[in-house]
């Protein structure tokens, strides 16, 4: 079994550059990014793009964060992501943030609290003020928009909650870390090993609180060897709002992305998510 799961682990890593690739090359450029600073740092910038003429009107800027094990990735490495919400109208802003071994999070917080009021200027300036953000992410940016969407003591800083914003949409994601192996990729982004104190202001499912009624869509393979699927599952289960764990029969991590290059399963699964936000 253990030899089972190490083919399928490695398979699944030497597909993520091929899997980049496709991303690129089906790219679209519907509309042009502008991209904005929001620190000294070379990793502390921002992608932001306003929908296409056209476009329906929407009720939340998405905001979405790369993955990378936390180490790699950059904004954009999955245009095709930005380009499905913003055929649909969502402005959509893609930051990043310093990476480990160098940074661990405490340096990746501060990062999500300079780009989210970062963001909160770029939508006044755009007349987004009104809209809610929708906080979403691949792998380990999905982590990084929990801490984002769940983390009402920082959020106390820009006068918000949980309930400010619209949603939470996670795929693929590290949302308990306890269910990740202990291997040093993840010590140096939580900046401690299992069981720290670091360790525990590090992962998402500590900042889930029972008066958060943010609706979340985690969507994850079955068969996802780098990212356990039971680190969906203990976060869905300790979630007391509103909220739907979507299942990738056979799917491998990066299925989960599936729907930004047509793949109609995932995509009718966001899709008739996004609806529901519109009603509620």
């Amino acid at each position: 079994m253990a030899r089972i799961q190490v083919f399928s682990l490695a398979k699944q890593i030497a597909a993520v550059p091929f899997h980049f690739v496709r991303h690129q090359w089906s790219r679209k450029a519907i509309s042009k990014a502008e991209k904005h600073s929001f620190g000294p740092h070379p990793r502390q910038y921002l992608m932001f793009w306003m929908p296409p003429s056209g476009a329906p009107e929407q009720h939340s800027v998405v905001v979405f964060y790369h993955g990378g094990g936390w180490r790699l990735g950059w904004p954009d490495q999955f245009p095709t992501v930005a380009e499905w919400f913003l055929r649909r109208g969502f402005p959509v802003v893609m930051p990043a943030y310093r990476l480990s071994p160098r940074f661990a999070y405490p340096a990746m917080r501060e990062d999500l609290n300079l780009a989210l009021g970062k963001i909160l200027n770029l939508m006044e300036i755009n007349g987004l003020g009104k809209k809610k953000i929708l906080s979403a992410g691949m792998s380990a940016g999905a982590t990084l928009a929990a801490h984002l969407a769940f983390n009402r003591h920082e959020l106390a800083n820009f006068s918000m909650s949980p309930n400010d914003f619209s949603g939470f949409l996670s795929f693929g994601g590290p949302l308990d870390l306890n269910e990740l192996p202990n291997l040093p990729p993840l010590r140096r982004y939580a900046g401690g090993p299992p069981g720290s104190e670091a360790f525990r202001v590090a992962n998402p499912i500590t900042w889930l609180s029972e008066s958060a009624q943010l609706p979340i869509l985690l969507v994850h393979g079955t068969d996802d060897a780098i990212v356990p699927l039971s680190s969906s599952e203990r976060f869905f289960e300790k979630y007391t709002g509103p909220k739907t764990l979507q299942l990738i029969p056979g799917g491998s991590h990066l299925d989960s992305l599936g729907f930004a290059l047509n793949d109609q399963y995932t995509a009718t699964v966001v899709e008739r998510w996004l609806g529901e936000l519109r009603q509620s």
